[in-house]
C-alpha cells in the first residue's frame, strides 16, 4: 500500500515531464504552455532519441509498482516480518 502512495505523485511528475518535453518534439509543434525546442528534425525518431531510456524506464517501473506492488523484498514486507506478533489473551 505504501508503494502506491509514493507512486502516484511520481507518476504525475514523470507524465508532466514527458508531456512537456517529448510530446512537442513528437508533434513538431508546441501546444499550450509547452514550447518546441530547436532541433534539426522532429517526429517519432527524434522524440525517441530525445526521450532517453530513463524517462520511459521510470514510467514503466512506476506503473509496475502501482499495479503489482513492492513484493516480498519491499521494505514494508521486511518490516512486517520483523515485528513480533502481539501476545494472545486467553478467552
Amino acid at each position: 500500500m505504501a508503494e502506491s502512495l509514493a507512486t502516484v505523485p511520481l507518476l504525475v511528475d514523470i507524465t508532466v515531464a514527458i508531456l512537456s518535453t517529448k510530446v512537442p518534439i513528437l508533434l513538431g509543434h508546441g501546444y499550450g504552455p509547452f514550447t518546441l525546442p530547436q532541433l534539426s528534425r522532429y517526429g517519432f525518431w527524434s522524440a525517441a532519441s530525445e526521450g532517453r531510456t530513463a524517462d520511459f524506464a521510470m514510467l514503466m517501473g512506476l506503473l509496475f509498482l502501482l499495479i503489482i506492488g513492492g513484493g516480498p523484498w519491499s521494505l514494508d514486507a521486511l518490516r512486517s516480518r520483523d515485528t513480533p506478533a502481539s501476545p494472545r489473551t486467553p478467552q
